[in-house]
């Protein structure tokens, strides 16, 4: 009978692509396991399974994360309207911290714009400045009016790192620092500023980043700022890490937790493996999964993709499952975690 490292191996093996390289962290209650496929060795001392991924989208997490430390705190207040740091945005005033942390607040995306895609092809080292994020965005109307719609809006993370950095007098990196990864020691976890920064992640080629049309390495060209809230480089067992210490109110009192795991419903549900898909404060979340309630978050952008769930009450116990892999498709990720977790629970 096969361990349950050598199972997850035989997953990522099976389920990844030929020659694609991904890492995978499962922790149930106090047992942590780990798994690495295709992953090169990194020059010094850490171990394959150390090489860090881009998170991407899982950074939603973390800074939704800092706002909710900001409000225990009374920095911050979820029903604070927009207005009082950006008047000029259209509706500011019917907009609160809490519909940004949830897209329910009709902030635009960047993700379906030919301008953007076509200038992270031709200039991937230079990404656009906070004021063209928000000219080709939210400056141009809202998408929806303010509590009238969902869809998942970077921009709109990008005004709450603003006013993060605006409330404390820290930027984000030092935030991030201080308050999480430090505390829960979280050694592999880092936030990019330049492409240099990128150097030691796992080898990851995109198409998207050029304007030749052939996959290459992403991270010689691939400027961090081009995700308008900034992005975390981490390592799946870090990544696991947080969200257990996170549920398990290393960071936040119960009635935060429970206000930051209150669902908004996701429109256009996806079909399995989704059953009930909502999205909280910086989470993703499903209500009614066959593991009970999931909360996490997907990732994915050039060269990366991730997937990272915490089941509070699953049969096997409290289970947290992050894989990292050199993909660009979330789905592949996401459904290697949902496998594990039916494989944890057993």
């Amino acid at each position: 009978m096969q361990s349950i490292q050598e199972e997850m191996r035989s997953l990522l093996q099976d389920r990844m692509p030929a020659g694609a390289a991904a890492a995978v962290a499962a922790r149930v209650n106090d047992e942590l396991w780990q798994a690495a496929l295709n992953i090169p060795a990194a020059d010094g001392p850490a171990p394959p399974r150390e090489r860090q991924f881009l998170a991407y989208s899982i950074t939603k997490s973390f800074i939704a994360t800092l706002v909710l430390q900001s409000c225990e705190a009374g920095r911050l207040r979820l029903d604070a309207p927009l207005a009082r740091w950006f008047p000029w945005i259209p509706r500011a005033d019917e907009i609160p911290l809490r519909r940004l942390l949830n897209h329910t607040a009709g902030i635009p995306d960047y993700r379906t714009l030919e301008a953007y895609h076509r200038s992270l092809a031709s200039s991937p080292s230079c990404p656009w400045s906070f004021d063209e994020f928000a000219a080709q965005t939210y400056e141009r109307g809202l998408a929806y009016p303010p509590g009238q719609g969902w869809d998942s809006s970077s921009p709109g993370y990008m005004l709450l790192r603003r006013i993060l950095e605006r409330e404390t007098g820290e930027p984000l990196a030092g935030l991030l620092d201080a308050r999480i990864l430090k505390p829960l020691g979280l050694r592999q976890t880092f936030f990019p500023e330049t492409t240099q920064d990128l150097v030691a992640l796992v080898p990851a080629y995109s198409k998207l980043v050029t304007t030749t049309g052939e996959a290459i390495d992403v991270r010689s060209v691939y400027h961090p700022g081009w995700v308008s809230e900034g992005v975390l480089a981490s390592t799946p067992r870090d990544v696991v890490e947080f969200y257990h210490c996170l549920f398990a109110g290393g960071l936040l009192s119960a009635e935060t937790l429970a206000d930051m795991t209150t669902l908004v419903p996701v429109p256009n549900e996806p079909p399995t493996p989704w059953v009930r898909r909502g999205y909280g404060l910086g989470l993703m979340g499903d209500a009614a999964s066959r593991h009970g309630p999931l909360f996490g978050h997907d990732g994915e952008g050039p060269g990366y993709a991730a997937s990272a769930f915490h089941a509070p009450a699953s049969h096997g116990g409290r289970a947290t499952v992050c894989v990292m892999c050199a993909v660009e498709d979330s789905d592949i990720p996401r459904g290697i975690v949902f496998e594990l977790l039916d494989l944890l629970a057993q």
